[in-house]
């Protein structure tokens, strides 16, 4: 109920402590307990979604098998526990310091209309969940308290538009099965050739961003060697087409973060791209 398999995406939390090459242990205990924080608070999230979306799970190919639709835990039990997770939340992240707890109360405000009306717009969904992706980014600069890096938001944009939209790309197995248009969501059918377009477009921009970041003044500061960077752009680009493409087969998980932790084929271009980035350092 938890979904702690999501808390993968809490790690984005270190990425402006990993971007500022600020390996200190002052700013490793800052960084786990805003982890800590985020995720407490996005389970609260999560428990709060899945009520909403009850019945519309219940019908779902898979999300019928999480503990609340399928009954595996009472209804009673997930209202309990979204108040205390969200308690636990607050707390955390301010002892982390006022500042982040602004960002984490932002996240919940986000996150909780996204729940009740956002994720019923077209476009603006995906949209919304990359911000949200992004605004973990911000946090975990400010829980640091170093200055929120212009490329690195805006790469951070555009891969997480893309990772939402490929996430859209579950209209296939509605189409393929003849199924009718998603109620719960304001997208038809019909869409599907172009989301996984606006995917993919998405995903490329990311590439392009990284490629002029690279050949900015901005990375000299940072790398004593920045043509090893290069490297990591063909990366990015076999693993975006590559998740692109198993969506397209229809084989690809309803959550591509969920994806990218569990894909044999992820996990060592992810392992090959940081250590890319470590030897240029």
């Amino acid at each position: 109920m938890l979904r702690v398999h999501q808390y993968a995406k809490n790690a984005l939390i270190f990425l402006p402590l990993l971007a500022a090459h600020l390996f200190t242990l002052e700013a490793v205990t800052q960084a786990v307990p805003a982890f800590v924080a985020f995720s407490l608070c996005a389970s609260s999230i999560y428990i709060l979604n899945d009520l909403v979306d009850l019945q519309d799970d219940r019908r779902h190919r898979s999300k019928c098998k999480r503990p609340l639709p399928s009954g595996a835990i009472s209804l009673m039990h997930g209202v309990m526990a979204i108040p205390v997770l969200f308690l636990g939340a607050l707390a955390v992240g301010s002892a982390v310091s006022l500042s982040f707890l602004g960002v984490l109360l932002g996240y919940f405000i986000l996150t909780t209309a996204y729940s009740f009306m956002l994720k019923r717009m077209m476009v603006v969904d995906v949209i919304t969940l990359a911000g949200l992706y992004s605004v973990r980014v911000i946090g975990g600069a400010v829980a640091i308290s170093v200055a929120v890096s212009e490329w690195l938001i805006a790469f951070s944009m555009m891969i997480f538009m893309s990772l939402a939209l490929i996430k859209r790309l579950e209209l296939a197995a509605r189409r393929d099965a003849n199924l009718p248009d998603p109620t719960s969501r304001d997208y038809k059918n019909s869409n599907l050739d172009i989301v996984a377009a606006l995917a993919a477009a998405a995903g490329f921009n990311a590439v392009t961003i990284l490629a002029l970041y690279i050949s900015s003044d901005r990375v000299n500061e940072l790398y004593s060697r920045p043509q090893l960077l290069w490297l990591v752009g063909p990366l990015l680009m076999f693993w975006i087409a590559r998740a692109l493409m198993l969506a397209g087969r229809r084989i690809m998980d309803d959550d591509p973060v969920v994806f990218a932790v569990r894909d044999r084929g992820s996990l060592p271009t992810v392992a090959a791209a940081v250590i890319l980035i470590v030897a240029a350092v």
